[in-house]
C-alpha cells in the first residue's frame, strides 16, 4: 500500500511539473510593433532582429515583431513621445539626446573619454540601471522599460582633411553631439557642429563639416568613405550603444512567463552583440583603407588626454547646477567604482 502512495504521489508531482512546463510555454498570441532607427543591414540592426526572430521561434509564432527599420515610423528625436505614448510597442534612441527628461541616467550616452571599451560602456551602463532607484525612475517618469545593453567602440575622426597633432584641431568643423562631446573639440579651438547621422554625408560633401565624429563601422555604413579620405586613430572614448524600450505598460502588461523568455533572449542577444560589434568594428577600418581611406596615425592622444577635464566630474557640476547634484555624484560614484575592474 505504501509504495502505492508513494508511486502516486510521485506521478502527481510529475504531472505537476509537465503541467507547469506547458503552462509556462502557453504564451498569448500577440503582434509587436519595433521601430529601429537605423537601417536594416547595420550590425546592431541585427542584434534588433535577432531578438524579434527568436522570441517568434521560441514562442511558436505565437508573438510576433512587426519590424521597422531606417525610422520608418519615427526618427530617434520622436521615440520617447512615440514608445511613451504607446504609438509603438518597442523603439530605440540615443538618450544623449534628451537631456532634460534624462539627466541623470543619460551619464553613459553623454560622456567622451571615460569608458575604456565596447564592453565597459555596456555593462557599467547595465549595472546603474540594475543599482540606482534614481536611475529607473527616470525611466518609468517616461513610461519607458529599458533593455538591450550594448556598446560600441572608440569613437574616433573621419575627416576631408588630415588631423595629426592638437595643431590640426584648430578651426576644424567636427560633427558631433551631446553636451559634453563638444568640449573635447572646444578645448582645442575646433568648432562643434551637432547634426544627426543622416545628415553627415551632405556635411562632408558641402563642407559644412570637416570631420565625423564616429566609429569606423558606423563611417562605413553611411558611406562616408566617398566624401571623406582621412580617418584617424585618435581615441575619445568607447560608449554605450542607443538602447532599446518597451511601453513600460506594455511591459507590465506581459506574463512573467514571456517576460522571462524576453530577458533570455535579450541577454543571447547582447553576448551576440558584443561579438559581433567589435569584429565589424576591425572589418569596417579594413573596409575603409580598401576604398581609399588613409589611416592617419594621431600624435598627441596622451597630450590630449591631459588637457581635457575630468567629464564625470564636470557632469556632476553641469547636473548639479539643474538641481540634481546629489543623484548624479551618486552616479558618478558608481561609475567610477565599477570602472576600477576594467582597469585592472
Amino acid at each position: 500500500m505504501r509504495n502505492l502512495v508513494a508511486t502516486t504521489s510521485l506521478a502527481l508531482v510529475l504531472a505537476s511539473g509537465i503541467a507547469g512546463s506547458a503552462f509556462a510555454q502557453d504564451y498569448p498570441e500577440m503582434s509587436v510593433r519595433y521601430a529601429n532607427f537605423m537601417p536594416e543591414g547595420f550590425t546592431t540592426s541585427v542584434i534588433d532582429q535577432f531578438v524579434a526572430d527568436e522570441i517568434a521561434k521560441r514562442t511558436d509564432g505565437k508573438v510576433k515583431f512587426e519590424m521597422f527599420h531606417g525610422g520608418t515610423l519615427g526618427g530617434p528625436a520622436e521615440m520617447v513621445e512615440l514608445v511613451g505614448a504607446g504609438a509603438v510597442d518597442i523603439g530605440n534612441f540615443p538618450i544623449g539626446y534628451f537631456f532634460s527628461q534624462f539627466p541623470v541616467s543619460g551619464l553613459a550616452d553623454s560622456l567622451p573619454i571615460i569608458f575604456p571599451n565596447a564592453e565597459a560602456a555596456a555593462q557599467v551602463q547595465k549595472d546603474a540601471y540594475a543599482a540606482l532607484e534614481e536611475v529607473r525612475a527616470e525611466f518609468d517618469a517616461a513610461n519607458l522599460h529599458p533593455f538591450l545593453y550594448r556598446g560600441l567602440p572608440q569613437y574616433r575622426l573621419l575627416c576631408t582633411k588630415p588631423v595629426k597633432t592638437l595643431a590640426d584641431f584648430d578651426g576644424l568643423k567636427v560633427r558631433t553631439y551631446g553636451t559634453f562631446h563638444p568640449i573635447v573639440f572646444t578645448t582645442f579651438k575646433a568648432v562643434p557642429v551637432n547634426i544627426e547621422l543622416g545628415e553627415m554625408y551632405e556635411g562632408l560633401q558641402r563642407g559644412t563639416v570637416d570631420c565625423a565624429y564616429l566609429n569606423y563601422q558606423t563611417a562605413v555604413l553611411y558611406n562616408l568613405f566617398e566624401v571623406a579620405k582621412f580617418t584617424s586613430d585618435a581615441e575619445f572614448g568607447a560608449t554605450p550603444l542607443y538602447l532599446a524600450y518597451v511601453n513600460k505598460q506594455v511591459w507590465d502588461s506581459w506574463t512573467p512567463e514571456f517576460q522571462a523568455l524576453f530577458n533570455e533572449v535579450v541577454d543571447e542577444a547582447e553576448k551576440k552583440a558584443a561579438d559581433e560589434i567589435e569584429a565589424t568594428e576591425a572589418s569596417g577600418l579594413e573596409a575603409l583603407k580598401a576604398k581609399g581611406v588613409e589611416l592617419v596615425h594621431f600624435e598627441d592622444q596622451e597630450k590630449m588626454e591631459e588637457a581635457l577635464p575630468d567629464f564625470l566630474d564636470l557632469w556632476v557640476e553641469h547636473l548639479d547646477k539643474a538641481g540634481h547634484g546629489e543623484a548624479a555624484k551618486k552616479h558618478a560614484d558608481f561609475v567610477r567604482e565599477r570602472l576600477k575592474a576594467y582597469a585592472q
